[in-house]
């Protein structure tokens, strides 16, 4: 066993096994003498769709930036996910992209994207975090139904979980992961014992989406397709990715009550009236593999933990348990990804002092928001084309509205600016990146 990089304490608790927490426990091993990971699923050692996880039927791509922060985290990750089938994509060459206006100019840009189920993806992940150190457990089928909490102190010293045969037990931890996703939480177990939960910023989109997996004939020019908009116009759209053995996985979506159907025929039926009959006529000439999955999302959530000037000691939300947004847009792993490497960056800063870990959980708090805030504010923009939408709109300006049309436009001619809005979609790059002052200009010739 290695070293440590510093011993923060005997145990973390990471609640819920999917990438979050399953990342959060490759961090946090280098500073706990264990980290136990309690998941409500019965885990298998090979890749496979958990019955608690129902959003693992549809499509699950890592955002180039999130397929970064993994690899610093667990290297050999994306080699591990191309060996067992994960399909490597040009992101400008291998999808197309098209609207009621025609499809975008295909180009050789330099994101690599890698394609494959969710079912996959969390196998590799989890392979890797378990092979990492013997400091890490995986327990299966075990929930968190509450936290244990110290008044005296001012801190939580551990979880209440019960098996599925419903035996409740004590576990003690000087760290507290809430990985559960986007459901209540941490914040049904802070309210069930009295205390301070953070404000909840919440924008509603009302997003309905159903996905099936098909296999494909040949003779295609594109590995994947996504088609749909212009928005507010068509509230509609479909996405085709590659996925292993040969086989796509095909995504439909629509807001405000226009949602795809969970029987074959319909979901068919809806792809036919998207604006580009790319996916339509893929599915009619295809088989399919699998039946047809619907999910219902209705909010955006961002919890912010960071406002909280008596924020409980001890605990620390990740991925969606702090911030989920429309899965429209495929940021949700990405997020959550870039939360944890944010994490290892501020433990790695304070392993060579004495820093209390109550301190650099305060510290890390407003790090964690900062990153959630860039997918947050991109989601929200796209949703808030949608006069629909509920939340509010006061963030976003009408200059800014129309300098990122201008910037939509521009990328249609001018290969600078369209990497430059690649990056920021994926991740790799802040916005700030579209506002400096070559692009300025360029926007301002526009008028």
């Amino acid at each position: 066993m290695a070293d440590l990089l510093r011993r923060l304490g005997e145990r973390a608790v990471v609640a819920g096994g999917s990438l979050a927490g399953l990342l959060s426990a490759r961090v946090l091993c280098d500073y706990f003498d264990e980290v136990l990971v309690l998941d409500r699923d019965e885990i298998h050692d090979r890749p496979e769709n958990r019955r608690m996880t129902p959003q693992s039927h549809h499509v699950h791509i890592l955002l180039k930036g999130g397929e970064v922060a993994t690899e610093a985290l667990i290297p050999g990750f994306t080699e591990e996910m191309v060996s067992v089938g994960s399909v490597p994509m040009l992101a400008g060459r291998d999808i197309i992209q098209g609207s009621a206006f025609g499809f975008g100019q295909r180009w050789d840009g330099p994101i690599t994207l890698h394609s494959q189920s969710r079912a996959v993806l969390e196998h590799c992940v989890r392979k890797l975090v378990r092979n990492a150190s013997d400091r890490i457990v995986l327990r299966s089928k075990s929930t968190v139904r509450g936290l244990q909490y110290d008044a005296d102190r001012g801190r939580i010293t551990g979880v209440e979980a019960e098996s599925a045969e419903g035996k409740r037990e004590r576990i003690g931890a000087d760290l507290v992961i809430d990985a559960t996703g986007g459901g209540a939480g941490a914040m049904r177990w802070l309210s069930a014992l009295g205390l301070p939960i953070p404000f909840v910023e919440e924008v509603k989109v009302n997003f309905g989406y159903s996905s099936a997996i098909f296999e494909l004939k040949d003779g295609r020019d594109w590995k994947g397709a996504l088609i749909g908009g212009p928005p507010p116009k068509i509230s509609y759209g479909g996405l085709v990715m590659p996925i292993e053995e040969g086989c796509h996985i095909v995504s439909l979506g629509g807001r405000f009550g226009d949602f795809p159907p969970d029987d074959l025929d319909g979901f068919r039926a809806f792809a036919k009236q998207l604006p580009q009959p790319t996916i339509y006529e893929a599915l009619e000439k295809g088989t399919p593999r699998s039946e047809v999955k619907s999910m219902r999302f209705g909010v955006n959530r961002f919890r912010h933990y960071e406002r909280m000037g008596d924020l409980v000691e001890g605990l620390i939300p990740i991925g969606d348990a702090l911030e989920c947004v429309n899965p429209t847009y495929g940021q949700g792993m990405s997020s959550a990804a870039k939360q944890v490497k944010a994490l290892s960056d501020v433990l790695a800063a304070h392993s060579g002092l004495d820093t209390p870990l109550s301190e650099i959980v305060k510290e890390y708090l407003p790090v964690a928001a900062e990153v959630a805030t860039v997918p947050w504010r991109q989601a929200n923009f796209n949703d808030f084309v949608y006069p629909q939408t509920e939340g509010d709109r006061s963030a976003f300006t009408k200059e800014e509205a129309d300098y990122r049309m201008k910037l939509q436009m521009l990328s249609l001619r001018d290969n600078d600016v369209r990497l430059r809005l690649l990056k920021v979609g994926h991740l790799l790059e802040p916005p700030s990146i579209l506002f400096e002052d070559e692009v300025a200009a360029k926007v301002a010739a526009m008028e």
